[in-house]
């Protein structure tokens, strides 16, 4: 069998390690990408497509924030898995942006490990497949597309996609160009505000009736809005 799922293993718990990585070899489900420190996850995450992140870490849980927060930077979007110790300080803020999407505290069963693997990875897959309306347009973020009410299909950049994706995931509310431009280019200093500003502009040529008085794609102080 040749696993079609891969995920990066962050693991920098010894004592658990060597165990964890045989239960996920079992049964030739998931390719197990192993690291152990930041540098080189960035490194795995830039060079391949993993479908899951799993952190396996003898640190507290607040301090492995800044871990996620990299591996977010950088443009994963995709679902993380943090293994914590009993002892571990849970109290993170709710509005934390770079949250794991699952804590589970050690010692426990690897059924329970694997239940929420797959969980994550249902539960992103079909966040994936969500549609939204917006205006006269139904946005397939999954295709990539903007459909009208007259079935008129458009296409988007990778980068346009991301772009509404992340505002119609704050609908209504202010998203800074700061906070666009690392949740859609990551952690990259060539990146200016400019390019975002472009980005934009192309997107309301696509959909906007007027784009130099734009109804859905709003230009407010220090950032954008999405309106539906």
């Amino acid at each position: 069998m040749n696993p079609s799922t891969k995920i990066l293993l962050i693991n920098n718990d010894k004592d658990l390690g060597e165990a964890l990585v045989f239960q996920l070899r079992l049964g030739e489900k998931y390719q197990i990408i192993e690291t152990s420190d930041e540098t080189s996850s960035l490194a795995q995450i830039n060079n391949n497509f993993c479908d899951l992140v799993i952190i396996n870490s003898q640190s507290s849980a607040l301090k492995e924030c800044n871990l996620t927060k990299s591996l977010r930077l950088v443009g994963y979007k995709k679902p993380i898995i943090m293994l914590i110790n009993r002892n571990s300080n849970l109290d993170i803020p709710d509005g934390h942006n770079h949250k794991a999407d699952e804590y589970i505290i050690k010692p426990f069963r690897y059924p329970v490990l694997l239940k929420s693997i797959e969980t994550q990875l249902h539960k992103f897959k079909k966040s994936e497949n969500t549609q939204y309306s917006i205006g006269n347009y139904v946005f397939k973020p999954n295709s990539k597309i903007l459909e009208s009410s007259g079935g008129r299909s458009i296409r988007l950049t990778e980068k346009e996609n991301n772009i509404l994706k992340f505002l119609y995931k704050n609908l209504g509310n202010t998203v800074s160009r700061e906070t666009l431009l690392h949740e859609v280019w990551g952690y990259n200093s060539k990146v200016t505000t400019h390019t975002l500003e472009t980005h934009i502009y192309r997107l309301r040529q696509k959909f906007e009736d007027d784009p130099s008085n734009a109804c859905f794609l709003i230009t407010e102080p220090g950032g954008y809005k999405l309106s539906s």
